[in-house]
């Protein structure tokens, strides 16, 4: 299903910019409300295909909710790096060749970079990702304490293999975990099972950690990307909301 969503830039402010980074620089696509005022943080990291347009309209949406994005693509210095990135077999060769603490370290660094931003609120920034980006997202968090808030949309809870570069499932990483933290998932994935889920659910409890975790059940794996053939638009929009309401409640701006 493609709609070719085009969200209205009126009021919204685009650039992008670069960190160094070991191995090569990060490009950054950045969006955010065109004024002069001081914003709650987003960073929103890609699905397995990368920062595409479609990555670049989600940002755009955000911004006009008066958030401030930055979506790096943190597949910019791959040395595998097909030249169709709609390839996902080939996608997918990429992101296992890259280690996660590389990706983390990447996500780390745009955090550092959004935190000296006059523009950002460095006190209100979180993360969200969607399938690959999700389960990333995820880890950052667990790694990161600066963060206000995570959103994963049907991540991985379980790698399918345990490698070098992917040496822990996701679910493991859940003891370090310092910020509230959001999980939309889809009840018809073969990615991430039921169980899986309730896994993630248990572990949370135990651990004492803050989280919401929904689950849609007549939605597919991808149900939020509107350019795919397993939108759910019931189910998307349903999360969107959630997700703002979510965000907004953890991105206090401090006087």
């Amino acid at each position: 299903m493609n709609i070719e969503r085009k969200t209205d830039t009126a009021g919204l402010f685009e650039e992008e910019i670069v960190i160094a980074r070991p191995g090569g620089s990060l490009p950054i696509f950045v969006v955010r409300p065109d004024d002069n005022k001081s914003h709650s943080g987003l960073i929103l990291i890609h699905e397995i295909f990368g920062v595409n347009e479609h990555i670049k309209d989600v940002a755009r949406r955000f911004a006009r909710e008066g958030y401030v994005v930055y979506a790096p693509d943190l597949f910019a210095y791959a040395n595998n790096l097909p030249s169709e990135r709609n390839d996902i077999a080939a996608m997918r060769d990429v992101w296992a060749g890259i280690a996660d603490e590389q990706l983390i370290g990447d996500l780390q660094a745009v955090l550092s970079s959004m935190r000296k931003s006059k523009s950002i609120e460095r006190h209100a920034i979180g993360a969200l990702g969607f399938c690959m980006g999700g389960a990333i997202a995820y880890l950052f968090a667990c790694r990161t304490p600066l963060l206000s808030w995570v959103v994963d949309f049907y991540g991985r809870i379980y790698y399918q293999d345990i490698t070098e570069f992917k040496p822990r499932h996701p679910i493991s990483f859940t003891g370090g975990l310092h910020c509230p933290f959001l999980g939309l998932y889809a009840g018809v994935d073969d990615l991430i099972l039921e169980e899986q889920i309730k896994h993630l659910q248990k572990k949370l409890v135990d651990l004492g950690k803050k989280y919401q975790i929904k689950v849609y059940p007549g939605a597919k794996h991808a149900f939020f990307n509107d350019q795919r053939e397993f939108y759910h638009h019931e189910a998307a929009h349903d999360a969107w909301q959630l997700t703002l309401a979510f965000m907004n409640a953890h991105s206090q701006i401090k006087s």
